[in-house]
């Protein structure tokens, strides 16, 4: 196996991982009020502002934000991969190319349909 084709292959498995962590810090919550930094300020003051709702912009489009950049940086993947297919031909190449693409193809397929069913906010 090429060195170039076994580094795009260890590349394409550190995006994969890059999309996981985008996708799990989109699911973080981005209300000032949910965080541990003012959670002393909440018990401390009876008169707390109420937090933010999560429909309510900024917080809306946050989970958005994150599945586009996911679904970004997972098609950057498998047009690496794909090249790399052109450029590599031997069969273990072949095997290990298709094995690493073969992840990012269905995350694509997933992020792009759960995209696809977010609902997007009235504007105000």
């Amino acid at each position: 196996m090429s060195g170039e084709a076994g580094f795009a292959a260890g590349y394409a498995l550190v995006l994969l991982a890059v999309v996981g962590a985008l996708e799990a810090y989109g699911r973080q919550s981005t209300s000032a009020w949910a965080s541990r930094v003012f959670a002393g300020y909440r018990r401390a003051v009876p008169d707390a502002p109420q937090p933010a709702e999560p429909d309510d912009w900024p917080h809306s489009e946050v989970g958005r934000f994150h599945r586009v950049l996911s679904l970004s940086v997972s098609a950057v993947a498998v047009v690496l991969l794909v090249a790399e297919l052109v450029r590599h031909h031997r069969p273990v190449e072949i095997a290990v190319l298709v094995a690493v693409a073969v992840p990012h193809c269905l995350l694509l397929g997933r992020l792009a349909r759960r995209l696809r069913r977010m609902s997007i906010p009235p504007p105000s």
